[in-house]
């Protein structure tokens, strides 16, 4: 069947939407079957009628599209509309269709339904809600986080302040968005190592940068800053991420217990240092006497502390007294006290350390460098229970734990007339002898370990320790024990410029006392190459064991091996 102005029936039935052909009119002269599907209905019905009337929605009333088309020549229109009572939403076309003269004849009317359009649309619309949802719960976490965290672009502006950060600074995000970081912060860090600046420049991460940071009413808050990258979705830098982390409960904390330590602050897995630890433990379940006795630098104090804060007293004082600071007519005082007017200068009643360490621990430091005059009055205060103010007459109870500490051979003291045989075997109730580094090398390492991990806690600065100034840490006998350890560890972090504890970073007075190295940080291979070997043959080539006496990853390990020629 031929149709007016189309031609072959075929060519209007394969056209892919529902099509009415339209008179100028606008009145129906075909529909082909996607059409009379859509407006469920046959053609038959459709001829003849308005398109308006046939269709059952408006496209020809008011300003009228058909006369629109018919007005604009070869431009069609196209426009959406609700057709059946709004039920079926519809996208029309309306498209004129020319004779060979180039006059319009008829118009072709196709149109689709839109609820793919409008599913489109709907899908977008539930993605932005949950895109928005996602904001929100990302925001909702970030808030919650007890650690504050703001973001900044590239200029140093804060674009995001989460609420934690609000209650540390005392600052609202509305106030400081836009605003530089360092005039809301004004960290202790600001104008010298600022770790977001830092970040920036090297595209580099920072871990817990210890800075103060200025909190509400003026107070400075101590904090621990890190800091990250932020990327756009091409990414390009677009800023910084910075985290900060409140130490004031901890400062306070320490203060209040006095930066009372645990057994994890002595760092060891020695055979030795094990031992230590359980006699530690048992004696502090108690109210015994207890002698610390080492080199200086073995961590006698600490040891003390450690028993204390671990003992049924914990929660009263902690006095420390250094005997060999102070003369004997000064420590008299300061052990016991004194009365108003007992001498030149006592212008007021002054409590003793005793006293000052009622219900807790009183811990006497360099024990062998008191008089025997003094160690007598200590021998009675310790048997008795009891002493006098210098002055006074008043006898005072003391229920005091003493702890005594020295660096001294107190037996060979006793055999020289040094110190008195009763008060030595009075303080010795429990001995405690801590041994020196040099008797305990193989928890050096693990030393070593914990110094970085604590200097880091500053800034990351150092990321592993070179096989040579390993084996010139684990050669040196280390007079000073674990605290010229540290002294040299921190040596060697502040002059690093490499990321690792290498020979030319550490002291140099270090260097000349180890007679198995020249102190250049030049040597060839092979010296190397036998400080790696020594280290595997004492821990009977277990790559696992090196690794961590080494303080080096395995991957680290196998690499210098392989470049040493040992594998």
């Amino acid at each position: 069947m031929d149709l007016p102005f189309l031609g072959d029936r075929k060519l209007f039935e394969q056209l892919p939407q529902a099509a009415l052909l339209l008179d100028l009119q606008g009145e129906v002269l075909a529909a082909n079957r996607q059409a009379c599907r859509l407006l469920q209905t046959d053609e038959q019905d459709l001829l003849g009628r308005h398109a308006d009337e046939a269709t059952g929605f408006s496209v020809l009333d008011g300003s009228c599209p058909l006369e629109e088309v018919l007005q604009q020549g070869r431009e069609g229109q196209r426009l959406e509309v609700e057709g059946q009572g709004g039920a079926l939403p519809l996208v029309v076309e309306l498209t004129p269709l020319f004779g060979d003269d180039g006059q319009c004849l008829a118009l072709l009317e196709s149109f689709r339904e839109a609820p793919v359009i409008q599913e489109m649309s709907s899908r977008l619309q539930r993605k932005q809600a949950s895109l928005q949802a996602e904001m929100e719960r990302s925001r909702a976490l970030v808030n919650s986080i007890a650690d504050g965290i703001y973001t900044v672009d590239t200029s140093m502006r804060i674009t995001a302040f989460s609420r934690s950060l609000e209650r540390i600074t005392g600052y609202a995000e509305e106030e400081v968005l836009g605003a530089c970081c360092r005039d809301v912060l004004q960290s202790s860090a600001c104008d010298t190592d600022c770790p977001l600046r830092w970040t920036l420049e090297n595209e580099k991460p920072i871990q817990n940068c210890r800075v103060t940071i200025a909190g509400p009413n003026g107070v400075s808050v101590p904090a621990f800053i890190s800091s990250d990258l932020l990327r756009d979705p091409d990414g390009q830098i677009s800023g910084c991420i910075g985290i900060v982390r409140d130490r004031s409960e901890v400062e306070k904390l320490k203060q209040r217990l006095g930066d009372s330590p645990a057994f994890s602050d002595f760092v060891g897995k020695s055979k030795v240092m094990v031992e230590r630890f359980e006699l530690a433990c048992n004696v502090a379940a108690t109210d015994s006497t207890v002698l610390i006795q080492g080199e200086s630098g073995t961590g006698k104090e600490i040891m003390a502390r450690t028993i204390h804060y671990r003992s049924e007293r914990r929660t009263q004082p902690f006095i420390r007294v250094n005997c060999a600071a102070l003369t004997d007519s000064l420590l008299e005082s300061e052990l016991f006290g004194h009365d108003k007017g007992a001498f030149t200068g006592a212008i007021r009643d002054k409590p003793g350390r005793f006293e000052l360490a009622e219900g807790g621990t009183l811990f006497l430091d360099e024990i062998g460098d008191t008089s025997i005059a003094l160690q007598a009055k200590l021998l009675r205060a310790l048997q008795e229970r009891e002493f006098e103010r210098v002055g006074g007459v008043k006898t005072i109870k003391a229920d005091v734990r003493v702890i005594a500490a020295t660096n001294k051979a107190l037996l060979k003291e006793v055999a020289a007339g040094n110190f008195r045989e009763d008060l030595y075997y009075r303080l010795c109730v429990v001995p405690l002898h801590l041994p020196p580094l040099r008797e305990r090398k193989e928890d050096i390492p693990l030393l070593i370990e914990a110094f970085i991990q604590k200097f880091n806690a500053r800034g990351e600065r150092i990321a592993e320790v070179s096989t040579r100034a390993m084996a010139l840490l684990m050669a040196y006998d280390w007079p000073g024990n674990v605290r010229e350890l540290e002294n040299a560890i921190e040596h060697a972090y502040v002059t690093s410029t490499t990321g690792r504890v290498e020979r030319c970073f550490l002291p140099t007075a270090l260097q000349g006392r180890v007679s198995t190295f020249d102190g250049q940080d030049g040597g060839d291979l092979g010296e190397e190459a036998e400080g790696l070997r020594q280290v595997l043959e004492r821990c009977r080539w277990q790559k696992n064991t090196a690794a961590q006496e080494l303080g080096i990853s395995r991957t680290t390990l196998w690499r210098r091996m392989k470049d040493a020629g040992l594998v």
